[in-house]
């Protein structure tokens, strides 16, 4: 439940001394993150700024603010980087918004500064993947990974006739929400006898890897076809991989997550699938969220977001369109 601001004031003058001994001075990053007008304030800190589904979660957020009449920002580094994201958080537990929407970098480096902006009185609410230590969060939202990675394996399998070797191309080890997805994916596939899952390589979220990760394999495995990838910038690069190694079409592309690029090889036919999130809905719910904390309402710890595949085929319906993740709010 959210404290009062007058419960915050205290807590607020020893994190504010840490939070800028920490950042050596206000963020460049980061700008004022609390509200001179009596409105409740939210800020939004993405994973990292231009990404298109952190994009579209502050569009969505936005647009809950403005008909709820709350103050809303966002506040995030180019980068995706923890050093940069914990500066952020730090300079705005000092600002002191009411809560703090954040989409986290790492699950176990963040605990600290968002355990500070919690003892602080700033509700705290996660988008897209929580942290390990979950007494922090109030609320988590994000789609069922593991349902998002089987779907993907259905799919693919029905593609290629329920036979075949898949590769899977992950962004790095140890990433929970990469893992999720590949452990969906793996025990769906599982379940057709005549496919096999080959192994799971890692880009480091690098586009040109995965497209060189994909080529590799789709010259030198004549078993292979299919390569599952679990972020958008590997399905970037797997797209440009498959068709430089001249097997579009017969080694097959599905994937997670959209972008100008994945829209347009939706269109042409180039990726056969990806499995599209609703970022938007998740960044309303979190700023509902935030103002039914406020209010003392129950908050449900963890709050779930739907999701969609796309094809050539429905990539231009209404269904499809709902979610597709925007690279500005007009």
């Amino acid at each position: 439940m959210k404290t009062t601001r007058t419960a915050r004031a205290a807590a607020l003058a020893a994190a504010s001394l840490l939070a800028l001994t920490a950042c050596g001075g206000s963020s460049d990053e980061a700008g004022s993150g609390g509200s001179g007008d009596g409105k409740l304030s939210v800020v939004y800190v993405p994973g990292l700024t231009g990404n298109p589904f952190y994009n579209t979660v502050g569009c969505g957020a936005q647009a809950k603010a403005d008909e709820l009449g709350v103050d809303f920002k966002v506040q995030g580094s180019p980068e995706f980087d923890v050093a940069k994201q914990t500066a952020i958080v730090n300079a705005l537990v000092a600002d002191a918004p009411d809560a703090l929407m954040i989409s986290v970098t790492d699950s176990t480096a963040m605990k600290l500064p968002l355990a500070e902006a919690k003892a602080a009185g700033i509700d705290v609410i996660t988008i897209d993947g929580d942290l390990e230590d979950k007494s922090i969060a109030l609320t988590n939202i994000q789609s069922d990974n593991e349902e998002g990675g089987a779907l993907a394996a259905e799919n693919l399998a029905k593609l290629v006739g329920e036979k075949g070797a898949v590769l899977g191309i992950n962004q790095s080890p140890g990433n929970p929400i990469g893992e999720a997805r590949e452990k969906g994916f793996k025990d769906k596939l599982a379940e057709y006898p005549g496919m096999t899952y080959l192994e799971t390589q890692y880009s480091e979220n690098s586009t040109a890897t995965a497209a060189q990760i994909a080529s590799a394999a789709a010259t030198s495995n004549a078993d292979l076809v299919g390569v599952y990838t679990m972020s958008t910038n590997n399905t970037e690069g797997a797209i440009t991989g498959v068709r430089e190694a001249g097997k579009t079409g017969v080694v097959r592309v599905v994937g997670y997550d959209t972008s100008e690029p994945i829209l347009q090889a939706l269109e042409d036919g180039t990726v056969d699938g990806v499995v599209v999130q609703y970022p938007y809905g998740e960044g309303q719910t979190g700023v509902q969220s935030a103002v039914d904390a406020s209010e003392g309402k129950d908050v449900p710890r963890e709050q779930t977001a739907p999701f969609v595949f796309a094809t050539p085929e429905n990539q231009a319906s209404d269904e499809v369109q709902q979610y597709v993740y925007k690279t500005d709010c007009a």
